[in-house]
């Protein structure tokens, strides 16, 4: 009898101990939690009696399990169930609910269609509180009845959302769409269009506003043939759930678990199976899994020290004709987005890094592996001495938060328990390797994983299966995160159990997820961690993963299946700190700047600002750290302002170089002196672990930005025939005693249409400056012209006197007669620029020759007074020093028409059709002409056509 008591006692115990509750709310992503908020609340386990709430919170009903309940009153609310036997106070949260002027949400409905590189994307609003089970459940395909009768009311009232970037603040604009009360738009698919937010006008009804909606739009264009009868492929063990996800998409997830591989494109709303052709490997590879990357090219599986491809409806082993080894010990991939990071010209950024014990490679595109360090490298790095190879061992490598990163994590056996770590980091811009300030020791052969975080100074975590070790601000600031008891084995703090997964997201939260599921929280620079309420069963093997709301999700794995459930982390932090009386030392922390890439040129200044608002006599202020080269100079400026006992302080920061480039001799030396990668961080004085939002990243690249590049204006680059253009160039028009005529094939494909110009008139080329396809600016600087296939029968109108020179000036003449053993491209540039409006340069000389610089001012025109037809290409080059790192050049061709002299006059007439450009190949021919000819006319009345366009002169005979 006795022993039946025990039993019963224990068997209640084991109960309680998987008992839990939660709550959540209609809003799917608990985007509202308001007074106005249904809360529906639902306990999971024995003994249970009845909630316990506040008197201002109605409970539908309060003796069953599960419930709904409504707070009228803002604050924070404390609740609990009652269970029988069990110590409440373990149970209880406290939830804060606020009276919100945010009542609807927009529902948003997004496709992709084969082929087509935008997002389809349909949205309206709605209620949740007064929505259809669909709309609730985000499956819904149309609008229900009360939110198409609500979206058109805004309509009528002038509401106009608006789709926003958050990574580049570009706008897009949505269209009503004829389904009522649905706007539509399409999105490009762009990393830059990772993080969207949906912003609607200041539009109320009933006092009540459409709160903003983020979301993340994700893609990918990895498919995968799905094969029923293939095998599966797993982890080792239940408990080991393995993932990937490239940084820019996050939605498509590759995820191992013990019973199936899973892949999915929309954060596992769908999924399909990922498996492999029974037979191919050994019978125990299946479910040996050890690690898992997704690249551009298909899915990367580790199994059993060898990598294995899966894309379309291929699976095959990658060996050694790749390069690979097959004693792989891991792979990973990039872990944050850098979507406007743009390498310098031929550069290429690693997709993926594998290691071995004593070998690094990098992945690029097209399955191309490298060799990026062998063991000898690794010890000269660390400056030890090669005899110590048996001693080394790569222990891990990632991605640091520098797009260009790579950090490696060595390990030294010298004999005793522990092993010495080490971090070597390579830049894959400059080839730079650096042996780290760090050193940390771990038991001997202690598997150990290593996570960047957002931030612009080196801050990183290195946890084993117990502790996480942390490194902040470049190292100076480490040591193991602990609870708040002093523990810094969490394993102890949480029952025994070990760390499967560390999180951590661009706002510098993060979470440790132990395989019990228990939660515990920390944040950038934040040393000790909070152990948050428990979500779900302890058995339950659980991911953390983002949805395409840029929500938390739990993904729980059953037998193959998958289940998701949103974990609201703001509120559960908030819960879970409430009772330390743990504040945000500040009310508002931001700034200007947002995560992107800044490029700097000559002559840009960088200005942000950055603002904290606090309670009076905190004494807070901004705090801006530069990581990197000294090549800018700063200036800073305060306000400060106090009413209402609420401080406001602003900091602007100007970052600038004033470096003068003209007349110095080591031109390109000092170009590259003054160039370079820096990292600044945002952050306040004072934070905690609440805040919202504790640190701001951004990384600044003095130089030249890639795409940046100059065109003509007006000059037609796309819209002509793509043909090419021959004709030939007589000698006597040719620099240099040319001795033979020269024949010329224009591809305009490559270089445009010539712009068809008067033989009698001139011409002054207006510059524009573009980054990719973004307009900057109209270029104002000097520039100059060169034919180039050496043509010289074309003048300017201006001399140099007239120009204001004092002195000579460079012309394309000089320029090659003192420079006549480097290539043409370096004779005359930026580089060596000097100009002739000082006494203190150049000398006195013939200023009657024409003036070969023009600028967006100086009236200074290319003439083209010849007596003859002519096809002209020219390059232009920006020639101010101090205009910009960029080689700024480009291609333009000028093609010229008009009366030809030596005609014969007669006091008859005879009316004559001058050929225009399409048909020049009928050019009037003459002593002095140049010949062009069109190929590829086509048909005989399509070249009648072309006739028509012909200009009419009278010529007297």
């Amino acid at each position: 009898m006795f022993c039946g008591k025990v039993l019963v006692a224990l068997v209640l115990l084991l109960n309680q101990c998987f008992a839990l509750w939660r709550y959540k709310t209609n809003s799917m992503p608990y985007s509202i939690f308001s007074t106005r908020t249904t809360i529906h609340l639902e306990y999971t386990g024995t003994g249970f009696t009845e909630w316990e709430t506040p008197a201002v919170c109605s409970v539908g009903n309060k003796t069953s399990k599960t419930t709904v309940m409504n707070c009228a009153n803002q604050g924070t609310h404390r609740i609990r169930p009652l269970v029988a036997n069990q110590d409440p106070e373990l149970e209880e949260r406290f939830l804060f609910v606020e009276r919100s002027s945010d009542c609807f949400l927009w529902y948003l409905q997004s496709n992709s269609v084969e082929g087509d590189d935008s997002q389809h994307i349909q949205i309206w609003i709605y209620d949740p509180e007064n929505s259809s089970p669909s709309e609730l459940e985000q499956t819904a395909g149309l609008p229900s009845m009360n939110s198409k009768t609500l979206s058109m009311q805004f309509i009528s009232m002038g509401q106009e959302p608006v789709f926003q970037s958050i990574i580049n603040h570009v706008q897009y604009f949505p269209k009503t769409s004829e389904q009522e009360g649905v706007w539509e738009i399409k999105i490009p698919h762009i990393s830059q269009n990772m993080f969207m937010t949906i912003k609607g006008n200041s539009v109320a009804f009933q006092d009540c506003f459409i709160a903003d909606y983020t979301f993340i739009l994700s893609y990918s264009k990895l498919y995968l043939v799905d094969n029923p009868d293939w095998e599966p492929l797993g982890s080792e063990s239940p408990e080991y759930i393995l993932y990937d996800w490239p940084p820019c998409f996050p939605a498509s997830i590759v995820a191992v678990s013990f019973w199936e591989t899973l892949f999915t494109k929309d954060s596992f709303n769908t999924s399909q199976k990922v498996r492999a052709p029974r037979g191919y490997m050994p019978r125990g590879y299946y479910n040996k899994v050890t690690s898992v990357a997704m690249v551009d090219e298909g899915l990367l599986f580790l199994i059993k020290g060898k990598i294995y491809l899966r894309r379309d409806d291929l699976f095959s082993h990658l060996d050694s004709t790749l390069g690979i080894p097959d004693n792989v010990l891991g792979i990973g991939t990039r872990t944050w987005c850098w979507p406007d990071y743009k390498s310098r010209e031929g550069l290429e950024l690693s997709q993926m890094v594998m290691w071995t014990k004593s070998e690094v490679y990098v992945l690029y595109s097209h399955l191309k592996f490298n060799l990026l360090a062998t063991a000898e490298d690794l010890l000269k790095r660390m400056r030890l001495s090669p005899s110590m190879e048996s001693s080394m061992t790569v222990k891990y490598v990632t991605y640091t938060s520098d797009p260009t990163g790579i950090a490696i994590l060595i390990a030294m056996y010298f004999g005793n328990k522990n092993d010495s770590l080490y971090l070597v980091s390579y830049n894959e811009d400059s080839y730079e390797w650096i042996l780290e300030d760090f050193e940390m020791f771990v038991p001997h052969n202690r598997r150990v994983s290593v996570l960047f975080m957002f931030s612009a100074l080196p801050n990183f975590v290195i946890w084993d299966d117990y502790s996480v070790y942390y490194s902040y601000r470049n190292h100076s600031k480490t040591g193991f995160l602990e609870t708040k008891d002093g523990l810094h084995n969490l394993s102890a703090a949480t029952m025994g159990s070990t760390i499967h997964q560390v999180f951590i997201d661009y706002y510098g939260n993060a979470l440790i997820k132990m395989y019990n599921n228990v939660m515990l929280y920390f944040k950038i620079e934040i040393t000790d961690v909070e152990i948050l309420h428990q979500w779900t069963k302890e058995d339950d093997r659980c991911l953390i993963i983002i949805n395409p709301s840029e929500d938390l999700f739990l993904l729980t794995f059953n037998q193959g299946t998958t289940t998701l459930s949103e974990y609201p982390l703001v509120l559960e932090l908030y819960s879970s700190t409430f009772k330390s009386n743990i504040q945000c030392p500040y009310m508002l922390f931001e700034s200007s700047i947002y995560f992107n890439n800044v490029y700097m040129d000559k002559r840009t200044e960088l200005t942000f600002w950055c603002q904290v608002v606090y309670p009076e006599n905190l004494g807070l202020f901004s705090i801006v750290e530069v990581y990197g080269p000294k090549i800018l100079k700063e200036k800073r400026s305060t306000s400060y302002e106090i009413a209402l006992g609420i401080c406001t302080k602003n900091l602007t920061v100007t970052l600038y170089q004033d470096v003068k480039y003209e007349n110095v001799e080591n031109y390109y030396q000092l170009q590259e002196e003054n160039t370079g990668h820096m990292m600044i961080q945002l952050r306040p004085s004072q934070f905690s672990k609440i805040c919202p939002l504790s640190s701001q990243a951004v990384h600044v690249f003095v130089g030249c930005f890639p795409q940046r590049h100059i065109v003509v204006k007006e000059y037609d680059y796309d819209e002509c025939k793509k043909e090419n253009i021959t004709y030939t160039i007589e000698k006597e028009f040719l620099r240099g005693n040319a001795t033979e005529n020269k024949n010329v094939s224009f591809d305009t494909q490559k270089n445009g249409c010539p712009l068809r110009i008067s033989m009698r008139s001139s011409f002054h080329p207006t510059l524009l400056l573009y980054d990719a396809d973004v307009f900057v600016e109209e270029v104002t600087t000097n520039f100059i012209v060169r034919e180039i296939h050496g043509r010289m029968d074309f003048t300017f109108n201006l001399t140099m006197k007239e120009s204001g020179c004092v002195n000579e000036a460079q012309t394309w003449d000089s320029m090659l007669e003192k420079n006549k053993y480097l290539p043409i491209e370096e004779v005359w540039g930026p580089q060596n620029y000097k100009d002739c409006f000082t006494y203190s340069v150049g000398k006195p000389g013939d200023l009657s020759k024409p003036y070969e610089i023009l600028n967006m001012s100086n009236k200074n025109f290319i003439i083209f007074n010849n007596p003859h037809l002519g096809m002209y290409v020219f390059e232009i080059k920006i020639l101010d020093p101090n205009y910009s790192f960029c080689n700024l050049k480009a291609i333009f061709a000028i093609e010229t028409f008009g009366e030809t002299p030596n005609l014969v006059f007669s006091r008859s007439t005879l009316l004559v059709a001058m050929p225009t450009s399409q048909d020049t190949a009928e050019g009037l021919t003459g002593k002095n002409a140049s010949h062009v000819e069109r190929k590829n006319y086509g048909s005989r009345n399509a070249k009648a056509k072309h006739m028509t366009s012909h200009h009419m002169y009278i010529l007297y005979i």
